[in-house]
């Protein structure tokens, strides 16, 4: 059975797209639109960084598991923490304000929190408050971080203040890249 969503060959035994999650079989709500995801499925269960304990499985089976679907669609493909500390050490910190940007709006995205303050946003309040935003910047990313590994009382966020008063916000960075990474299973 071909996805009309992505175009991906599935199992005719199936109901939901193997690759993003699209509603394959039309039961008899006819009228009703199609669905995202499994019955039951919601992103805000467990958590992105691999404990899918909390979903709904697919026809009762852990082997048909699928991916939420929102990763994908949000284009977050991870990247290489290794290049981008390079790249920001070669162009004198203007791969890193890329970095900065990228990095706030895809924790953002796997946290469910689209409406918090976007990359472009926290990286002109740092600029306009002299820094100083960048050290709420990093509390709340540690509490991203935090979010997506599932740790409740972790404190990353207070690993991350410090980091970012010492002038080391660039580890910061490595170590949210690195969960984004995880989450998003990038090699």
């Amino acid at each position: 059975m071909i996805c009309p969503n992505c175009g991906a060959e599935n199992p005719d035994s199936t109901n939901f797209c193997t690759n993003c999650g699209t509603r394959l079989v039309q039961d008899s709500n006819q009228g009703q639109a199609p669905q995202d995801g499994p019955v039951g499925f919601n992103p805000n269960n467990g958590n992105a960084y691999g404990n899918n304990q909390n979903f709904n499985y697919q026809n009762g089976n852990p082997g048909n598991f699928q991916q939420p679907p929102y990763l994908a669609a949000a284009g977050i493909t991870g990247r290489s923490i290794a290049l981008a500390i390079i790249l920001s050490i070669v162009t004198c910190g203007i791969y890193n304000i890329y970095w900065f940007i990228v990095l706030t709006d895809e924790t953002n995205v796997l946290c469910n929190r689209q409406h918090e303050t976007s990359g472009v946003l926290a990286f002109l309040l740092t600029i306009v408050t002299c820094g100083i935003y960048g050290w709420f910047w990093a509390y709340k990313l540690g509490e991203k971080v935090d979010q997506i590994r599932g740790e409740q009382s972790a404190s990353n966020s207070i690993l991350f203040i410090i980091l970012q008063i010492i002038g080391l916000g660039i580890v910061a960075e490595a170590i949210a890249q690195d969960t984004v990474n995880k989450a998003v299973r990038f090699q």
